[in-house]
């Protein structure tokens, strides 16, 4: 009696405000607007799945496009996203936003990113403004899916999610089978100018790592929102990693040129790789929809010889569907490759 006569008074509340019922990834009915054409995500990693679901909808970027992270070009991106306005973040590192500009923007949606170390903050000051809101858990690489889905559902796009969903489910499914009896590999993350600023073991910034079969060799509880533990080279000496998997083109010019790196057995080995980060980064800063792919990618670096894909295939595929880009074998080379480095920096393998 109690579900019905709450499932009775939402339709009444929802009926009144031209909206409708949906239900989250919990299960819980949540009311949403009838016409959603304009969204904004209060976190990178729900921006970019606004944009995944429909890049026409979006109203504005937490930062700026291209970052130290994330090489984002007219070649791979929808026209609209790269002149859209930078609205603003919770999350510091950029322009801080001012909700009183977010009013005037008239998001139909807001999308909270609900595993956000600072989730309460963020939902109580967009709650100030009366706006639609959703929270959407999108952590867990398992949760994605259904975080599309009801992402997707919210924005009138239910087709779309259901396409984006299931790609997704495939591909962690495999992932997940593929690595689940396998030793984790031991890898170090380097963040940071000089290589030696990385992340806690259970950080939401290495979620993708750990999932794809690797065991971070730094074990420690996060001392702040942004990540980026500080460690010194002899402790680096210490862990002595299988694999290092390297955030960004200066960190990655940080390990290569350094002759102390040269001592680690992940350099010896040739066993140093950049993340790919065209147009988003497959990996972290921010943990996005990329990660579908960053895992496949992750699980053949850290298993070579047990975990066997077609990275060209798999890639065109994940293009063509997440971002309606028709790839060459060229762009794919591009994006798997070191193009945008200096010679002098490639020192080890990609």
């Amino acid at each position: 009696m109690n579900f019905l006569f709450r499932l009775f008074i939402m339709s009444v509340l929802a009926f009144q405000l031209d909206a409708k019922i949906i239900q989250d990834t919990n299960n819980n009915d949540v009311i949403v607007p009838d016409v959603v054409n304009r969204v904004f995500g209060s976190s990178p990693p729900m921006n970019y799945l606004i944009y995944a679901i429909d890049p026409n909808k979006m109203i504005g970027l937490n930062f700026k496009a291209n970052n130290a992270n994330n090489f984002a070009t007219k070649e791979l991106l929808h026209e609209k996203f790269l002149s859209l306005p930078v609205l603003g973040s919770f999350h510091g590192g950029g322009k801080n936003i001012n909700l009183e500009t977010l009013l005037k923007d008239k998001p139909d949606l807001v999308l909270v990113w609900q595993d956000d170390m600072v989730f309460a903050t963020v939902k109580n000051a967009i709650d100030k403004t009366k706006l639609p809101t959703i929270t959407i858990p999108f952590r867990k690489i398992e949760e994605m899916p259904r975080a599309i889905t009801f992402a997707a559902d919210a924005m009138n796009e239910s087709e779309r999610g259901k396409e984006l969903s299931d790609y997704a489910a495939k591909i962690i499914l495999h992932v997940s089978k593929g690595v689940s009896d396998l030793k984790p590999t031991r890898y170090y993350y380097a963040e940071g100018v000089d290589g030696l600023s990385t992340e806690c073991d259970e950080s939401f910034h290495v979620e993708a790592l750990n999932f794809a079969g690797g065991e971070n060799v730094h074990k420690c509880q996060q001392s702040g929102l942004l990540g980026l533990e500080k460690i010194n080279f002899e402790k680096l000496l210490t862990y002595d990693p299988d694999v290092i998997i390297v955030q960004s083109a200066f960190t990655y010019k940080a390990v290569t040129i350094n002759p102390l790196w040269k001592n680690l057995r992940a350099v010896k080995n040739h066993n140093v790789h950049l993340v790919p980060n065209s147009p988003f980064n497959w990996i972290d800063r921010p943990p996005s929809f990329m990660r579908i792919l960053g895992v496949e990618w992750l699980a053949q670096i850290f298993h070579p010889k047990e975990y066997k894909i077609d990275m060209n295939k798999q890639i065109k595929e994940f293009y063509a569907l997440f971002m309606n880009v028709k790839l060459t074998d060229k762009q794919v080379e591009n994006i798997m490759g070191m193009q945008h480095l200096p010679l002098e920096w490639k020192g080890c393998s990609k």
